[in-house]
């Protein structure tokens, strides 16, 4: 019996003369969109962007009020325990994304050509996700608290402990050993729980208001848009950090400011944020006032 013929096909259904014959590999990589490359000169495109934009939907400042308003009333309530009020700020950093999200759907309404509000619009446009998305963040600044709490208020009991005020602690952890180790630790957790936060959430809105308000894009899940965001923090990760330190430290001009720089702060970066994901999200736009 001769399987000469019969070799023949075999070996071709094995390995195909054609490549097009082969059928592509689907993971999140080949079905998320294309991400750019960004160079540090673009953060300030950005800024700049975003800056017009602001002036262009004053409304946003808004936003920004609410905000400052809400993080002084929790910081006036936490005051008196230290480790509290230090959480409240970061926080307010770690949650800060997802509170832009009026913001970003300004943006969107501006780019698109459409009348402004208040950017409520959101709300109906994203039904759970947000929620979702808002609740992981939630988890995160839950950890962090505690944490925090563990860190200062129980491992340090004393001069560290939870009576006092926040800059009575801040003052004890710079004049002592104890309170030198209890900084480092809490800026070493910090940043890594900055760094997680600012992962997942660096294009995550602004990717489920893009392919939720248009109706020529397929429709995109909250898996897939933090996939989005993670994708493009993996590309260009030492761009993107600075851009978080960009970030941190015009927090830390409206902490200096009792908050009160955040009303334009926040807004600000919120349509910065926009424009960030623009550049490194490559998207197909749609006509201006569809």
């Amino acid at each position: 019996m001769s399987f000469e013929n019969d070799s023949i096909p075999v070996a071709r259904r094995a390995y195909p003369e054609d490549l097009g014959e082969v059928a592509q590999e689907h993971t999140p990589e080949t079905d998320s969109p294309e991400i750019r490359e960004v160079a540090p000169e673009d953060l300030g495109t950005w800024l700049g962007k975003g800056w017009h934009d602001l002036w262009q939907r004053p409304v946003a400042l808004v936003h920004g009020l609410v905000i400052a308003m809400v993080g002084l009333v929790l910081l006036g309530l936490s005051w008196n325990q230290p480790w509290m009020a230090f959480s409240w700020l970061a926080g307010i950093l770690l949650l800060g994304p997802v509170l832009a999200v009026g913001v970003n759907y300004l943006a969107l309404q501006k780019e698109r050509g459409q009348p402004g509000g208040l950017g409520l619009g959101w709300l109906g446009a994203l039904g759970g996700s947000v929620w979702g998305f808002a609740a992981l963040l939630a988890v995160l600044f839950v950890i962090w608290a505690s944490f925090v709490w563990m860190w200062i208020a129980v491992l340090n009991i004393g001069e560290l402990g939870v009576s006092g005020q926040l800059h009575h602690m801040v003052g004890a952890m710079l004049t002592s050993g104890t309170g030198i180790i209890s900084l480092v630790g809490v800026v070493v957790a910090a940043i890594a729980f900055g760094l997680v936060a600012f992962a997942l959430s660096l294009a995550t809105i602004p990717a489920l208001l893009d392919h939720r308000m248009r109706d020529d894009a397929p429709q995109k899940s909250l898996v897939e848009s933090i996939g989005v965001s993670l994708k493009a923090f993996s590309h260009n990760p030492g761009t993107l950090v600075l851009w978080g330190l960009i970030i941190t430290a015009l927090f830390m001009v409206s902490l200096a400011t009792a908050l009160l720089a955040l009303i334009v702060i926040f807004p600000w970066l919120g349509f910065a944020m926009w424009h960030g994901y623009r550049d490194l999200v490559a998207t197909r736009l749609p006509p201006a006032g569809a």
